[in-house]
């Protein structure tokens, strides 16, 4: 019988040594995340939009769609959607009644979504702050 050979650098099963970790790779700046799901004011707008009844979630599908006020629908931005899903999970907004919007040509019921009392309040003070840009 013969007795395999293995290469010098690759490691044995039993064997006490350990792989050497990967080198630290140096980290980008993170940007500031409002805890709500999106940038700070990102959710101060959509806070405000929501209040103005601008934001629904489609009955079918659960997506965030932008309501334009004169009957039609399109989906909201990945970010804004993302926040208003925040606000929802967190008791800040609510689904509320239903109404008929036109998405493109096609008729669909959609829940306008609202602020909660706490939702309202965070608006009104989330929108005496003033985001300060690096």
């Amino acid at each position: 019988m013969s007795r395999r050979r293995t290469s010098p650098g690759q490691l044995d099963l039993f064997t006490a040594d350990s792989v050497a970790p990967a080198p630290a790779t140096p980290e980008s700046r993170k940007e500031i995340s409002a805890g709500f799901g999106g940038q700070v004011d990102t959710v101060a707008e959509v806070l405000g939009e929501i209040h103005d009844g601008r934001y629904g979630r489609l009955d079918a599908t659960d997506r965030i769609v932008w309501l334009d006020g004169d009957g039609h629908c399109r989906h909201a931005p990945d970010g804004d959607a993302e926040a208003v899903e925040s606000l929802l999970a967190q008791r800040y907004a609510i689904l509320g009644p239903v109404t008929t919007q036109l998405q493109g040509v096609i008729r669909k019921d959609v829940y306008l979504i609202k602020l909660t009392p706490g939702g309202d309040g965070l608006r009104i003070r989330w929108s005496r702050l003033k985001v300060v840009k690096r």
